[in-house]
């Protein structure tokens, strides 16, 4: 059976499918899929912590790794989705950014639980990790690994707002998060800046959807191989 957490209470249910209703809160939440689906902890038959930590996170509407402390021009000079932008654009951006830190091995966001905002790696790597679910088959693909300068993936920009793939850190990380409702607004004001960052948006999809046909290729050749 699959462990299901509750995203509004933290609730955690072992069930083949969860239900509509969280038994705890009472509210029409939605069940995030917390199961290990690693050697680190177990397999399937258990749940996974790092996933379990994530998921409670969001819930208790706090984050302890948050910080408040802005972003600079010259950390945003280099970042993929900004190319183009000149130092005045920047520094509109900066003033909406805010820093979070990571441990290794924590994710910085989970494949199908909604964001509401964009986060650039600054600091460390990040593995882009997919979960592909074709029963009986089950597999996790590690589509990149993303560095300084690098979205941890464009779901901020797409309804409805869910990652298709989750991010973890290879090392400890530092992320330039910046809230999507707040980039919006420059977005109005400056017309200009919207219209090079989804330029660079298309390329940035672009590459990442090639990385993960490729995965996916070798997927499907080893699932061949073994006779799947």
């Amino acid at each position: 059976m699959t462990y299901w957490m509750c995203d509004s209470c933290g609730t955690c249910l072992n069930i083949n499918v969860p239900p509509n209703t969280c038994p705890q809160c009472q509210k029409n939440c939605t069940f995030r899929d917390v199961t290990c689906y690693r050697p680190d902890c177990g397999g399937e038959g258990n749940f996974d912590p790092l996933l379990v930590n994530a998921v409670a996170r969001c819930y208790a509407g706090e984050d302890k790794m948050y910080t408040h402390e802005k972003g600079s021009i010259r950390d945003l000079r280099d970042v993929e989705i900004f190319i183009g932008l000149s130092d005045d654009d920047l520094e509109q951006i900066a003033k909406i950014c805010s820093r979070r830190t990571y441990r290794v091995g924590e994710y910085c966001a989970i494949q199908g639980m909604t964001s509401d905002e964009l986060q650039i790696v600054n600091d460390g790597k990040v593995a882009i990790e997919m979960r592909i679910e074709v029963a009986p088959f089950a597999q996790t693909l590690r589509i990149t690994t993303l560095t300084k300068g690098n979205i941890l993936d464009f779901s901020a920009f797409l309804e409805p707002h869910a990652p298709t793939a989750s991010a973890i850190c290879l090392e400890k990380a530092e992320t330039i998060c910046i809230k999507t409702i707040n980039l919006e607004g420059i977005f109005k004001e400056r017309p200009s800046i919207e219209h090079k960052v989804m330029r660079n948006l298309v390329v940035i999809m672009g590459s990442r959807f090639r990385a993960s046909r490729i995965q996916l290729a070798r997927l499907v050749a080893e699932m061949v191989k073994q006779g799947k």
